[in-house]
């Protein structure tokens, strides 16, 4: 049989070889434009902050290496106009946003993960140049807010366009998309790897990769670095000095501090998303308008605080050298959440990657000189828990907890502290279980709708939920129970969802979390609501003897993770719970995947 031409003129080319290949140009592409993005971005952001909030009011935020009498009080120009212009930087905003693109309003990295799972990775081609103008406005005017939403969101767009200009497949798009994420947050943060393990891991709140990925990620992110640093030079972006740890000694301590990121960070996300939902979202104001409203909001704080507006990176720097109080620290960490929720929960255009750097670093800095001045046998290197708080906290709130840890080194240039790094992380991830930031990240592969067809649904077809159910404790409720017991029930189990019984003991309903959180905070409610006026009744079951694929059909009509599992005789008596991770557990061993 005679070869292929391509096979005898190159036998060096093979058709995986090819493949490859394709993707590595494509990826190229996608580096040399996010990393243009990149530069573009900065440069009308730094235009537009040099010419408001600097040019009006005179801040500046302390540089590297200055004296200490800068930094150790508040700094604060007190000047009105601090107040004014991110009001009128979010009323430009929002008309623009609202008027032309209302996808790029809030988290630019929460609109790429929707595309990835929702929209077959595409977005609008205007999407990319509203989210550049408009978060260059609002972080420029003083707003509380990250790089790495927009620039996540520019590349993507970018990744998509090109995806639709040579006509690929959605799978290949969605990839493209994650490439242009990938190569915009490494070029802005200088942290090529990290930003290339950061794209395919934020997807999912499990430790779940989009693995095929990972290698265009990788190509596009190492050209926008490249390109980017023609522009600004190899330096790293925070420079923390000597720091150290002691091993095994300070472990205790940092085991703790892990612990305070898991609590901190709850606060961060339930604050952020309650001002998003239960306040901007249901305040009777054109949308329009409510990211000035945000601005005022932000503006009032920054008028006695200003260090929180922007990224606040020169106030991390100093926490690095130790030149700031650590109640300085706690009570701008607190700050730097109130304030970013006003701007993005309102709709401003941003992100909340550099707000949980700030954070993290602030709270790492008021734990660590605290904790050196009460125990300075266990806390012995203060200044290293900034940089650990700034990879650990990241890793808890966003479910990305290696690229946290590898973006934290390389926006520092030190890999010292990557064994505390690893444990603060570890833990914040573990005790923030599902709970993360961004609010479109799926659990995991199987749940995301850009994968479900991929399963073989013949293989789930001869696979039956009384092989896959794992027998964990189901926690039942009464139907009678009052809603201040339900809340300290919850509170005490492991589980999400919980079958609500009647005396009998028979099934009459089920509730979840997310079903309680919705009236925790409601006053008067603990004695007067019961247990079945919160559940949902005619509650969707699945029996012993069916398939996994119809399992799964079930999840995916109603979006849940975890359904009742009965006998087809008893309907009404529950024999466990069966999750979504259950069947994809199951999966993989019957298939040795």
């Amino acid at each position: 049989m005679t070869p292929p031409a391509t096979e005898r003129h190159f036998p060096f080319i093979s058709p995986r070889w090819s493949y490859h290949f394709r993707w590595v140009v494509l990826s190229i592409a996608v580096g040399v434009v996010s990393g243009l993005g990149a530069i573009v971005f900065d440069e009308l952001l730094l235009y537009i902050l040099r010419h408001t909030v600097t040019f009006l009011t005179g801040y500046l935020e302390p540089a590297r290496g200055a004296p200490a009498a800068q930094v150790l009080g508040f700094v604060s120009p007190y000047n009105y106009l601090i107040i004014l212009i991110p009001t009128v930087g979010g009323l430009i905003s929002g008309l623009i946003v609202y008027t032309l693109a209302p996808e790029t309003a809030g988290d630019g990295t929460d609109a790429m993960i929707e595309a990835f799972h929702q929209k077959g990775g595409y977005s609008r081609p205007r999407a990319p140049f509203i989210k550049i103008i408009t978060s260059a406005i609002t972080i420029g005017s003083g707003g509380s807010a990250g790089k790495e939403g927009p620039i996540s969101q520019i590349g993507a767009g970018f990744g998509s366009f090109l995806a639709s200009a040579l006509k690929l497949r959605p799978r290949e798009r969605r990839i493209l998309v994650l490439a242009g994420a990938a190569a915009g947050v490494g070029a802005i943060f200088r942290a090529p790897l990290g930003a290339a393990l950061f794209a395919p891991e934020v997807l999912y709140r499990e430790t779940e990769f989009e693995f095929e990925a990972i290698l265009p990620c990788v190509v596009s992110s190492i050209v926008a670095y490249s390109i980017f640093s023609q522009v600004y030079g190899r330096v790293p972006i925070f420079f923390p000095g000597p720091v150290d740890f002691a091993l095994p000694k300070e472990l205790l301590p940092y085991a703790i501090f892990g612990v305070l990121c898991a609590a901190v960070g709850y606060v961060w996300i339930e604050t952020f998303h309650g001002m998003t939902h239960r306040f901007f979202e249901k305040l009777n104001l054109p949308r329009i308008f409510k990211p000035a409203l945000g601005g005022l909001m932000c503006g009032l704080i920054l008028f006695f605080y200003p260090h929180v507006m922007d990224g606040g990176y020169g106030w991390v720097q100093m926490a690095l050298e130790g030149k700031m109080l650590w109640y300085t620290m706690f009570l701008l960490a607190a700050m730097k959440i109130v304030a970013t929720s006003c701007t993005l929960g309102s709709g401003g255009s941003g992100g909340v990657f550099g707000p949980s750097i700030f954070i993290g670093a602030m709270l790492g800095g008021g734990f660590g000189y605290l904790g050196h001045q009460l125990a300075p046998g266990w806390v012995i290197y203060p200044y290293s828990f900034v940089l650990v708080g700034m990879g650990g906290f990241f890793a808890g709130v966003s479910k990305t907890p290696l690229a946290a840890i590898i973006m934290a080194c390389e926006m520092s240039a030190s890999y010292t502290l990557l064994v505390p790094l690893m444990l603060v992380s570890a833990i914040a991830f573990l005790l923030l279980g599902r709970t993360g930031l961004y609010e479109k990240q799926v659990f995991t592969r199987l749940a995301s709708p850009a994968h479900v067809r991929e399963f073989a649904r013949g293989l789930l077809e001869d696979m039956y939920v009384r092989d896959a159910l794992q027998p964990r404790g189901v926690t039942t409720i009464p139907e009678n129970m009052r809603f201040g017991d339900l809340v300290q029930a919850v509170t005490k189990s492991l589980n999400i969802y919980f079958p609500v019984i009647d005396a009998r003991g028979e099934m009459t309903g089920i509730l979840s979390i997310n079903d309680i959180r919705e009236l925790m905070f409601e006053e008067g409610v603990s004695q007067l609501i019961l247990a079945k006026d919160v559940a949902t009744p005619n509650v969707l079951r699945v029996f012993l003897n069916d398939s996994l694929q119809e399992a799964l059909d079930k999840m995916n009509s109603i979006q849940v993770d975890e359904l009742p599992v009965v006998q087809p005789d008893a309907p009404n008596d529950i024999v466990g719970l069966l999750a979504k991770r259950d069947i994809i557990s199951y999966y993989y061993s019957r298939t040795g995947l």
